[in-house]
């Protein structure tokens, strides 16, 4: 019994160390797979490739779709409160001949006139609703629409309006020229300032009210924030903030802006009041046109062979000599 014992545990000895030396290692099952990982690689490059493009371009089209669905999505909840349109702001100033000057006479006799209404420099929205019609001489056609703006200013007439601030945002249904609107904005502000320009402050409030009351272009209020290349883009509501942050520091002077920084600020791409900043790229890639134009005819390009250079003028000439 005992030797047929110490035979079945020699047998079993045996065993294990043949089993042992058939069972491969961690390390040797990880290099025999990752050969016939790169083998099978080596033989399918092509479907992998296949593969890989098909899901990158898909992935391409995904964010592409996902990010204009945000934007769209975005820009319908800003639609939403707005108190009027684009459309609108037109048709107000069509069919009301009001002048900056008019405007301008109006926040005069709200402040300094013999019945003056504003304390402080501020009216309240019921008062001055009352008071526009009598202060111009005349009512204001379809005058619904300026005051659903001047409540959005007022937090529904719940908050006392800067008369400053009201007369800049109604400057927008003057029949003047653009540059006579803009000067009746700057003129607006002339009994607050205190130095040469507008202060930051009061330029953030007035960019606070022509965003509240749709005087900024609807694609303009929103601003992409970029995210790694595999995922969509993100959109957020434009700020007053975000605005006033990218203002140009060579445009400030003793934390205000001039008169002409100050326009020049309103009808930039940063707001594009009255959508000004479409009008003046267009006036840029115009004349820019032109001048292509211009120099070609003088100069061809050297493709252009059948096209001879044009003589320079005798004033040329002489300015050259």
């Amino acid at each position: 019994n005992f030797s047929s014992r110490q035979q079945g545990r020699s047998a079993r000895r045996r065993h294990a160390r043949a089993r042992a030396a058939v069972t491969p290692l961690p390390c040797q099952m990880l290099g025999r797979l990752g050969k016939r990982a790169a083998d099978h690689a080596s033989n399918n490059w092509g479907w992998y490739l296949l593969c890989g493009g098909g899901g990158s371009f898909g992935n391409y089209i995904y964010c592409n779709f996902a990010t204009s669905k945000r934007r769209t999505t975005l820009l319908g909840a800003v639609e939403k409160r707005l108190p009027v349109n684009s459309d609108e702001l037109l048709e107000l100033r069509s069919v009301n001949e009001i002048h900056a000057a008019a405007l301008l006479d109006v926040e005069r006799a709200l402040i300094a006139g013999r019945r003056k209404i504003a304390v402080d420099g501020e009216v309240a929205l019921g008062e001055l609703l009352e008071a526009l019609p009598r202060l111009l001489g005349r009512e204001i056609a379809e005058g619904y629409g300026v005051e659903r703006m001047l409540a959005a200013i007022s937090d529904n007439g719940r908050a006392r309006l800067r008369v400053a601030e009201a007369i800049a945002s109604l400057m927008f249904i003057s029949i003047d020229s653009v540059g006579e609107r803009l000067g009746g904005i700057y003129s607006a502000y002339s009994h607050e300032l205190q130095g040469e320009g507008v202060p930051l402050a009061q330029a953030r409030k007035l960019v606070e009210a022509l965003l509240a009351t749709g005087q900024v272009p609807l694609e303009k209020r929103v601003v992409e924030v970029k995210r790694p290349f595999y995922l969509p883009n993100e959109w957020e509501e434009l700020t007053a903030d975000a605005v006033m942050a990218r203002i140009p520091p060579e445009d400030v002077q003793d934390d205000a802006l001039s008169e002409s920084a100050f326009k020049r600020f309103l009808c930039s791409d940063l707001v594009c009041i009255w959508g000004e900043c479409y009008r003046i790229a267009e006036e840029a890639e115009r004349k820019k046109a032109i001048e292509l134009e211009a120099d070609r005819k003088v100069n061809p390009p050297w493709w252009a062979f059948w096209r001879s250079a044009q003589p320079a003028s005798a004033e040329a000439a002489a300015a050259a000599e």
